[in-house]
């Protein structure tokens, strides 16, 4: 999940289309403290955003039909899944101008979830201007580039 959500930070970042990827995953306490997804959403604001929770006793296994027409009961889910968007500015920009009220729609198709549409800003740089950052793309240049640079020319 780790390296999941880091593939997407980065290629919204470094992407120049319009990028938002929605990911639902797993909260093993309310706080998301312990997740290491959730401490790289919280270094990237500009580009990650909490949007709901979906509770435990929401959540269902699906009925696998086994060989032998036996079911194996399974446990509960003992942990909430977090929807999570990660996107560029440029995402963020063209879903608003697509419809505006874009959460409040998917909230009312997925009543079961608990929304923080009150939290979600409608201006693409709230977020990052919010907390202090300047820009979608300072961070992205700290990361590891996957191939070496080559010279531009001799010096």
């Amino acid at each position: 999940m780790l390296l999941a959500t880091r593939h997407v930070i980065y290629s919204a970042a470094v992407s120049t289309e319009e990028t938002a990827t929605f990911m639902l995953l797993p909260s093993w306490n309310k706080d998301m403290t312990t997740n290491p997804y959730a401490s790289l959403c919280r270094k990237y604001p500009h580009m990650c955003e909490f949007l709901g929770t979906l509770s435990s006793k929401h959540l269902q296994h699906a009925k696998v039909p086994f060989w032998n027409n036996i079911q194996i009961p399974l446990s509960k889910h003992s942990w909430e899944l977090q929807v999570i968007a990660i996107w560029n500015t440029k995402g963020r920009v063209c879903l608003n101008a697509h419809n505006k009220d874009w959460l409040k729609a998917l909230a009312k198709e997925i009543p079961e979830a608990k929304w923080e549409i009150q939290n979600i800003h409608s201006h693409p740089y709230q977020t990052a201007l919010g907390s202090g950052q300047h820009s979608g793309h300072n961070k992205s240049n700290k990361l590891p580039n996957d191939h070496p640079q080559a010279p531009e020319g001799p010096d």
